[in-house]
């Protein structure tokens, strides 16, 4: 027997048979009635819509079984726009044809409204009655009215008339849970300030506030929906980008702000900003409309909460960094870490914290912080704030110093941190709180904190190179001081604030901020403070190269912390002293200085001294040991990296990559510069980059890379210019010169080598200045100008004589016997050449000895003395080939072919420019190879047909 049941819902006990046919109306009006407008000047949340709508597309027929159902959750702070984005979505899903043709149910649960929040029973109510079920027909329990609803939405489903479900302002699983339907077809897209969570297959959206950008689409887009003509965004940019950063990205926060502009149309964008940049009336700016309010958005959530977590989110706007740990939040509450995580969790589970950026930290939304703040002021009394923040600073205070302890000369210490490694993680991740509380802490009556953390911070910040933080607490200390009268902290402080400044390159602030600190430690009677204070100005005038000075104030600080005993005070300052002398180019005394440290402190073989090795190996560089110092480098280096110190590592490797490259090890050389340059990069050190940016581009000339190698200097020439250090410019445009000369650019190589002289003679470098005269002489030589090219190389010679740089006075005589060959006058052009190979010789300087052996077969070929000619050939090929020049030893092998073939010993010319073709083509010298490939063809037509020597072939 079957029932039939038409023409609606009947619910009481009509069963008798054993199917029941459930015939719906063909209409269901307020369905499809109860969705709230969506507003046309919606921004942003384009993937997350786009996405959301793809999950709610009906599944295409020929999927069997119930599909096109799913539960789409979207969570986040009050005000975040989740109820918008929900209505955004369910305007575009009922406007797609054939998706829901049963139309949407809509259902504000005002979950955090106490007054109004809808039971279950109460939601299921409301729901059916949506759904026409009639009053009488209602099941007196939840169960019953959710089997209902259930049963209902399923019918519509397999008649082909599927409905969207949307319940806004959910507050708890257990409010909608019976509210979800089973059918497997009928989505549901649900809005909660909690994360909810169902173990149903939902999928979550956690929304986040806007960016900046997005804000200012907002108000945008809500102006012109107000007044077409309104153009105030267009007209101040800057303005509109600020209110949106005031917003902080919250969208109704950006609502409020933007009826208030529109309120107000003559009303400009800056005046709006300028009241919220006050952030005690920020909060009431942006809650003056009942029906728009941050504030009031904010304490439904905030109502919510246990005494326990009310407490802890009050105390948690007393941070003043960007977000906090959880260690951090416990010693606010005095409480365990452990509980104090779950606390956590359960406020960011709600919206009202939101996760840091790694595991185990927290952030307070800007306008979520005022709030915090506003109830923290309301509760004062009861919450003690200043006993919660003074725990707070003891354990920044407290953890700092154990950190930096591992940042010591011992490089360890026993305490709160397994190794460096553990205590600079932890360093990086509080560094914004650190440097906050350095600025803030006095101000709340704790000067002692600000300044003590100060100088715990100073060799993290170093080591890190965050200047501007250092220059920024420094400057804290010192103010602080200056303030409570203390002079022993005050000269720590200025010291401490005189390095940082040299950090950042300003060295005659530097120099009058130690100069203050040696006045004070003067008058105190404090010798080893002024020893201090001596080597620290010294510093600054070594890097200003007023070498003289700075050679004087170390050996004044040496004397004084000899006199007190200090051996340690003494070599560190030795040490430095070393590096001023390698400037002045006085190698000898360099070492015989080292050799005094050695003394005090034990060979560096027996200890970890980075900067002692550093500087002996730009000593033994100096005096052409570079086996050696390639040693020490590497060893400094190695040190560096294990201390986690990213710039001294750098440092090392570029002077590594230096002596690397005098060796002519290219490869090797342009290794460290680039891994050094990475490095650099990596820390931010501007300056520091350009010097291995420098470097790498003289190994990538010397590679014949010359594209890059120009590139490399120009980017030089402009981070010295920004860092405003022009002696670093004056080096860089020379190498800039001699990479452009070397790519057939002279004229432009001849203004970069002449800005390069007087940049560093302005700069007090004779010898740089040597060497920038020297490559000028050889680009105007290039142009023609042999006049000025001799007088430039002669100029050279004299400040290298001056400077006792043997090897570049031997460069300048190579140079000028190029030139004197280029002019027609041989036999001077082969004296010059002799004269350079026998300093080559003389300080074993292999390479260049190739170079002068070579220049001058090329000039004895010039003067058909072939036999003379094909002997330095060979010879100059022969060392080239030792010191890894295979550049040099093509060009040496090509010369040698074409006096074999004026000798005609044509077999021998055949083998010997056929080996300078492979290698030229090895290299991608396209130029060279024809003209070697020139020489082995004419070599090779005279084996077969005995033909006379073509009398071009040499020129």
């Amino acid at each position: 027997m079957v029932n039939q049941i038409n023409g609606g819902i009947y619910l009481n006990a009509v069963v008798q048979g054993r199917t029941v046919h459930l015939h719906l109306p063909p209409v269901v009006t307020p369905a499809t009635g109860g969705l709230p407008p969506a507003t046309p000047a919606f921004a942003g949340r384009g993937d997350q819509l786009r996405e959301i709508l793809t999950r709610l597309a009906p599944a295409p027929r020929d999927v069997p079984g119930p599909t096109g159902g799913s539960i789409t959750v979207l969570a986040g702070l009050g005000g975040v726009g989740k109820s918008e984005l929900a209505l955004q979505v369910g305007c575009r899903a009922l406007a797609k044809p054939g998706w829901f043709p049963g139309g949407v149910l809509f259902l504000d649960l005002f979950g955090y409204d106490e007054e109004r929040r809808l039971t279950p029973e109460a939601a299921l109510d409301a729901l059916l009655r949506r759904l026409a079920v009639p009053l009488e027909h209602l099941p007196p329990d939840r169960q019953g009215r959710s089997a209902l609803y259930r049963t209902i939405l399923k019918g519509y489903a397999e008649q082909g008339r599927r409905v969207l479900v949307i319940l806004d302002n959910a507050s708890s699983s257990e409010q909608v849970r019976s509210l979800l339907p089973s059918d497997g077809a009928t989505p549901v897209l649900l809005t909660s300030r909690h994360t909810l969570t169902f173990h149903l297959g939902e999928r979550l959206y956690d929304l986040d506030i806007l960016e900046p950008h997005l804000g200012v689409e907002v108000i945008r887009n809500v102006l012109r929906q107000a007044d077409p003509a309104d153009a105030r965004v267009a007209t101040e940019p800057a303005q509109a980008l600020r209110i949106s950063e005031l917003c902080a990205g919250l969208p109704l926060a950006l609502r409020v702000a933007t009826a208030l502009l529109a309120e107000a149309p003559a009303r400009p964008l800056a005046d709006l900003a300028r009241m919220l940049e006050d952030t005690r009336r920020r909060l009431d700016r942006l809650s003056r409309r009942a029906d728009l309010a941050v504030r009031a958005a904010f304490e439904l959530s905030y109502r919510a909460l246990s005494p326990e977590h009310a407490r802890l989110f009050r105390f948690l706007s007393l941070g003043q960094g960007p977000d906090m740990s959880t260690v951090a939040a416990a010693r606010l509450l005095d409480e365990d870490p452990d509980d104090v995580q779950d606390l956590l969790g359960d406020l960011a589970r709600a919206h009202l914290v939101g996760h840091g950026a790694t595991y185990g930290r927290w952030r307070l939304h800007d306008l979520v912080r005022l709030f915090a703040h506003e109830q923290g002021r309301a509760r004062a009394e009861e919450d003690r704030p200043m006993e919660a923040l003074g725990r707070l600073f003891e354990h920044y205070r407290l953890t700092t110093e154990a950190a930096d302890a591992h940042l010591g000369p011992d490089g360890h210490a026993p305490g709160r941190f397994p190794d460096l490694v553990a205590a600079l993680e932890w360093l990086d991740a509080e560094r914004p709180n650190l440097v906050a509380t350095v600025q803030t802490a006095h101000v709340v009556g704790r000067p002692d904190v600000s300044v003590h953390l100060a100088f715990a911070l100073t060799r993290y910040l170093d080591r890190r190179r965050h200047i501007d933080d250092w220059i920024g607490t420094s400057t804290t200390a010192v103010g602080l001081c200056h303030q409570h009268d203390a002079d022993e902290g005050m000269a720590a402080a200025l010291n401490n604030h005189g390095l940082a400044l040299a950090a950042a390159r300003r060295f005659d602030e530097a120099v009058k901020a130690h100069s203050l600190a040696l006045g004070i430690k003067r008058e105190r009677g404090d010798p080893h403070g002024m020893a201090e204070s001596l080597s620290n100005m010294a510093g600054n005038w070594c890097e200003t190269r007023r070498f003289e000075d700075a050679v004087r104030a170390y050996t004044a600080a040496a004397r004084i912390f000899g006199e007190l005993d200090d051996d340690d005070g003494r070599a560190r300052t030795l040490v430095n002293l070393v590096a001023v002398l390698v400037e002045l180019r006085s190698f000898d005394e360099a070492l015989a200085v080292l050799a005094e440290v050695t003394r005090v402190k034990g060979d560096p073989g027996d200890h970890d001294d980075a900067v002692l090795l550093m500087n002996r190996g730009k000593s033994l560089s100096g005096v052409r040991e570079f086996d050696r110092a390639v040693e020490d480098f590497s060893r400094a280096a190695r040190i560096y990296r294990r201390n986690a110190d990213q710039h001294g590592e750098a440092s090392a490797l570029t002077n590594l990559g230096n002596t690397l490259l005098q060796e002519w090890r290219i490869d090797d050389a342009l290794d460290a510069h680039t891994r050094a340059a990475e490095l650099l990069h990596a820390v931010g050190d501007r300056h520091g980059e350009a010097v291995a940016r420098n470097s790498m581009g003289l190994c990538l000339m010397r590679a014949h890379r010359l594209q890059e190698a120009i590139e490399a200097h120009a980017q030089g020439v402009e981070a010295f210019r920004d860092t405003h250090d022009r002696h670093g410019e004056g080096l860089a445009r020379t190498n800039l010169g001699m990479s452009l000369a070397a790519d057939g650019r002279a004229g432009e190589a001849v203004i970069e080598h002449t800005l390069a002289a007087e940049l560093l003679q302005e700069t007090s470098d004779p010898h740089g200045a040597g060497i920038a005269l020297n490559n000028l002489g050889c680009a105007l030589r290039r142009t023609g100008e042999f006049g000025r090219a001799i007088e430039a190389h002669d100029t050279a010679a004299e400040l290298f004589r001056q400077t006792g740089d043997r090897k570049s006075e031997a460069d300048v005589h190579n140079n000028v016997g190029t030139a004197r060959r280029e002019m027609g006058q041989l036999e001077e052009a082969v004296a010059a050449h002799a004269e350079a190979a026998a300093i080559y010789r003389e300080i074993s300087e292999r390479h260049g000895e190739a170079e002068a052996v070579e220049k001058t077969a090329a000039a004895l070929l010039m003067m058909n003395r072939f036999e003379e000619a094909d002997r330095a050939g060979a010879k100059a090929a022969e060392i080239f080939q030792g010191t890894g020049d295979r550049y040099g030893e093509a060009v040496a092998l090509a010369n040698r072919a074409l006096a074999l073939v004026e000798l005609r010993r044509f077999d021998e010319a055949v083998a010997v420019s056929g080996k300078a073709v492979l290698l030229f083509r090895a290299l991608d010298s396209p130029r060279e190879e024809n003209a070697a490939l020139r020489i082995l063809i004419h070599a090779g037509n005279e084996l077969d047909g005995g033909q006379e020597p073509s009398a071009s072939l040499s020129q």
